[in-house]
């Protein structure tokens, strides 16, 4: 299980989950996810610079969040 901690249109931090064991399942998810993402969780463990790596070089189409995602330190 993952979670998706995002920028809400408020500005607010939220979380969001994504029940799935697939690492690739939940970059795919990333890639056209709808709000600017901030960090990436497994379980309780902080996976955000793996997920960073991993959506950059991602073959398929990825939104401007996801795009924006990758370049932010």
């Amino acid at each position: 299980m993952f979670t998706i901690q995002y920028e809400a249109i408020d500005g607010s931090h939220k979380m969001q989950s994504f029940d799935s064991k697939s690492r690739m399942m939940l970059i795919a998810h990333l890639a056209r996810f709808g709000r600017p993402v901030a960090a990436v969780y497994e379980g309780s463990t902080p996976i955000t610079k793996w997920a960073k790596e991993n959506l950059r070089t991602w073959p398929g189409s990825k939104n401007r969040h996801a795009q924006d995602f990758t370049t932010r330190a």
